[in-house]
C-alpha cells in the first residue's frame, strides 16, 4: 500500500466538452411564487451554469489547490470491497504534538474552508474522496464513487 502523490489535472478537452454540455442545457419552466419549495430556484441555476460555462477559472484554481494541498492516493484493501484508490490531503503540522484530525465524507464543511491558520495548529489528515480506477480508462484516471 504505497502513498503516490497525486495533482488535479483536468484536459483542456474535458472542459471544453463541460462547456458544451452547459451550453446545451435547456432549462425548465418555473412555477409562479414557487421560491425554494421545489429546489433551487430557476435564475440561481441559470446563474450557476453561466458561471461554471464562461466565468470560473478551471486552471487557475486547479493550480492554487495543486499548489496548497499535499495530495495522495492510496490503495487500501477493503474486506468485501477489494482493493479502493483512496485520494486524500495529507496536511502536517509545524507544532509538535499537534492534534491530527480527519475531515471525511459528511463534514458540514469542505476541508478547502478549514481556516488555514488553524490548519497549522493540528497534524491534518484528510480523505478528500474516495475513487476507483476505471476498468475502461488507463491506470491514471480515476472516476468518483
Amino acid at each position: 500500500m504505497t502513498e503516490t502523490q497525486f495533482r488535479i489535472s483536468i484536459s483542456d478537452e474535458r472542459i471544453e466538452q463541460l462547456r458544451q454540455k452547459l451550453a446545451l442545457t435547456v432549462f425548465p419552466d418555473e412555477l409562479e411564487d414557487a421560491g425554494w419549495e421545489y429546489g433551487l430556484p430557476l435564475v440561481d441555476t441559470q446563474r450557476l451554469i453561466a458561471r461554471w460555462k464562461d466565468g470560473y477559472d478551471w486552471k487557475k484554481h486547479e493550480s492554487q489547490l495543486n499548489q496548497e494541498l499535499p495530495q495522495f492516493t492510496r490503495d487500501i484493501d477493503v474486506e468485501g470491497h477489494g482493493n479502493l484508490n483512496i485520494h486524500y490531503v495529507h496536511k502536517k503540522s509545524d507544532v509538535v504534538d499537534a492534534i491530527p484530525l480527519l475531515f471525511v465524507h459528511g463534514c458540514k464543511f469542505l476541508y478547502i474552508q478549514f481556516p488555514s491558520n488553524r490548519c497549522s495548529q493540528y497534524y491534518c489528515f484528510i480523505r478528500a474522496r474516495q475513487l476507483y480506477r476505471s476498468s475502461q480508462n488507463s491506470s491514471s484516471t480515476y472516476s468518483r464513487i
